[in-house]
């Protein structure tokens, strides 16, 4: 059976993969995406949806001198973004982290499954921390959601991206 895949496979060694994921590291290349994938939406009357990943504390806790065996935030980030694409489907997007944020764009995905998605990875990211840094009791990921369609979810969900778009 793994053979019939993989004649059918396009991308072999994912190596497209790989240069897409490249290309919407930056957030303004993730907004473009984002706004083309809700314009998409919104003719096929599909459900999209964004989380936004807030880092800040990670910086926060870093600079007490938390990290027990990293020499650098940016290699914690790195292995973080890592675990955060092996936790979602292959349609989806993933961003770099910018501005302390990490941000992904779910595709058919509506905004229970996004809250689903959310507090999974928030514990996964919880877990990965907690191993790596100290971290205070209780500490949780904070995890914004923005659903299309939503009451009020189009414009939230447009504002952020004209937001990314423009910096």
């Amino acid at each position: 059976m793994d053979s019939f895949k993989d004649e059918l496979d396009p991308y072999p060694d994912h190596e497209e993969w790989e240069e897409m994921d490249q290309f919407y590291r930056k957030h303004r290349h993730f907004g473009l995406r984002a706004k083309q994938e809700l314009k998409r939406a919104e003719r096929y009357c599909e459900f999209l949806s964004l989380l936004v990943v807030d880092l800040s504390s990670l910086t926060k806790f870093a600079k007490r001198g938390a990290l027990k065996s990293y020499r650098r935030v940016e290699t914690l980030l790195e292995e973080l973004e890592r675990l955060v694409k092996k936790s979602v489907r292959e349609t989806d997007l993933v961003s770099g982290v910018e501005d302390q944020k990490l941000l992904l764009l779910l595709s058919e995905t509506p905004k229970e499954g996004a809250r689903s998605l959310a507090k999974r990875l928030g514990e996964a990211v919880k877990y990965f921390v907690s191993y790596t840094l100290k971290t205070p009791p209780g500490w949780q990921v904070p995890v914004n959601i923005l659903s299309y369609p939503d009451r009020k979810g189009k414009e939230k969900f447009l504002g952020f991206i004209q937001e990314l778009t423009q910096s």
